[in-house]
């Protein structure tokens, strides 16, 4: 889990905020939103610390309303300058009128977010001008589907039956992931 994600956020806007307001003139107004932008994800960050520390307790999980390409725009935000500096075009194929899906928004960001790194990071190993990451979603009729493309070098046939082993990884000197068992009902509400 990247719960680190909204700190690092909090640290550019607050980097950024510094140099609006060091400018001669200073500029307030760009200021001003990045000190909006701190603010939410300050309360991202501890949404997440939250939800880490029910995980923990065993608490039942929330079962919201989701509009997820919503929640999709704004792992993408967050992840946009990662995305940038690893020369990877990010394009979205979202459906329109999707109906809300039940579980934790939380949860499913986090696993968007994992899974927009992921890409991010095996993409490295490819040239530039291939690096593309495709988010789609679509109406399935038993709920919504979403859909992580990326243009890297895959993995091997025979890790395809291991993918979802908890600890997994395909990375040299990787972790894998930490398993996660998110008791969510994705079909839409």
């Amino acid at each position: 889990m990247k719960c680190n994600q909204p700190l690092a956020a909090v640290v550019t806007y607050a980097s950024a905020a510094r140099r609006f307001l060091g400018a001669k003139p200073p500029n307030f107004r760009e200021a001003d939103d990045a000190l909006a932008l701190i603010v939410k994800e300050g309360n991202r960050a501890g949404e997440v610390v939250g939800r880490i520390r029910a995980l923990i307790k065993k608490a039942p999980a929330r079962k919201d309303a989701v509009e997820i390409n919503d929640a999709i725009l704004e792992v993408i935000a967050l992840t946009r300058t990662e995305a940038a500096n690893n020369g990877v075009s990010v394009r979205t194929e979202l459906a329109k009128g999707l109906p809300r899906v039940q579980g934790d928004r939380v949860q499913l960001q986090q696993v968007l977010l994992n899974l927009i790194i992921n890409a991010v990071e095996a993409m490295r190993d490819v040239g530039e001008e291939e690096r593309e990451l495709l988010i789609s979603t679509r109406r399935e009729p038993d709920g919504v589907s979403v859909e992580v493309r990326d243009s890297g070098p895959g993995f091997a046939p025979a890790a395809l039956e291991r993918v979802f082993e908890a600890f997994y990884t395909t990375k040299p000197g990787g972790f894998g992931a930490w398993a996660v068992d998110l008791p969510v009902d994705y079909r839409s509400a």
